[in-house]
């Protein structure tokens, strides 16, 4: 049987305990470059683009794709990397895959950036899916008539309205690596009809990962009191907080509070985790 070998383009950089970053739907890893070098001064980060966004692992032909196929294809695409075990942070579609891999076991803390699946109705889910579906419509069309104007950062400002407090600090050819990256996500239709059609996050308790859903204040995309609200009692045990000043895609927004925000979870974790060592080391002297 030949061995998985790890497909698809990531970033992975820095030293330390394993931390994994996971961007949104329609993006590529490319989202977290503004936080990298904070976080790779305490960790060995692998941002990963997802399976079935370009640059990633292809999604099998045939299977509908879903979130938990997105899931087990992440995993074996990390295990490849030789990553069993590790801090999770994600964003948006990243988050609810962050929380996903809570659930089944494999994150050691996760970092939950203002998650999708969080709706409670249909009506709450189409209107999310909805707006996803127009931009992911109109791209071709919206490439082709401001790719040359993305020079301007009141373009990127204007461009990235919904999803950025501050779209214009985005680099003009990042912002055409994203328009292009989100228009050539040919899964994502099908996608939004799997999650129609299956649901969003799975209900399940925080039992030992520290799990932390940090939504930003700003969002104009998953609006917390719309889709944030329930989470903590869809994932029970999850502590809630504020990213603040940012939209929906706080990266570029405020990369300096949102890698603090990671870190302070990580740091959490393994000090909690190493308190039941150090206990019986200090009973047995």
């Amino acid at each position: 049987m030949n061995a998985i070998r790890a497909v698809g383009d990531a970033h992975e950089g820095g030293s330390g305990s394993p931390l994994v970053l996971l961007h949104g739907l329609g993006g590529t890893w490319h989202i977290w470059k503004p936080v990298l070098p904070l976080l790779e001064r305490r960790h060995r980060v692998i941002a990963p683009t997802l399976p079935g966004h370009p640059g990633g692992p292809p999604i099998p032909e045939g299977v509908t794709p879903t979130v938990e196929v997105l899931a087990d294809l992440l995993i074996a695409d990390l295990k490849a990397r030789g990553i069993t075990r590790a801090h999770v942070a994600g964003n948006s579609l990243g988050g609810w895959l962050s929380l996903e891999l809570a659930r089944r076991g494999f994150a050691q803390s996760v970092t939950a950036l203002s998650p999708a699946g969080g709706w409670q109705t249909q009506k709450d889910y189409q209107a999310i899916a909805k707006s996803f579906r127009i931009i992911y419509a109109l791209l071709p069309l919206l490439i082709v008539l401001f790719s040359w104007l993305l020079v301007f950062g009141v373009i990127r400002r204007a461009l990235n309205n919904q999803a950025m407090e501050h779209g214009d600090r985005v680099p003009p050819d990042e912002s055409r690596r994203a328009m292009r990256s989100m228009r050539d996500t040919r899964m994502l239709p099908a996608l939004l009809d799997s999650m129609q059609s299956v649901g969003g996050i799975k209900p399940f308790k925080v039992d030992p990962p520290l799990v932390r859903i940090a939504w930003c204040e700003h969002d104009q995309v998953i609006p917390y009191r719309r889709y944030g609200a329930s989470l903590t009692t869809t994932v029970q045990g999850a502590e809630g907080l504020t990213v603040t000043g940012c939209g929906h895609v706080p990266m570029y927004d405020d990369p300096e509070q949102v890698a603090a925000v990671i870190l302070a979870t990580t740091t959490r974790a393994e000090s909690a985790q190493a308190t039941p060592a150090g206990d019986a080391a200090e009973r047995c002297s």
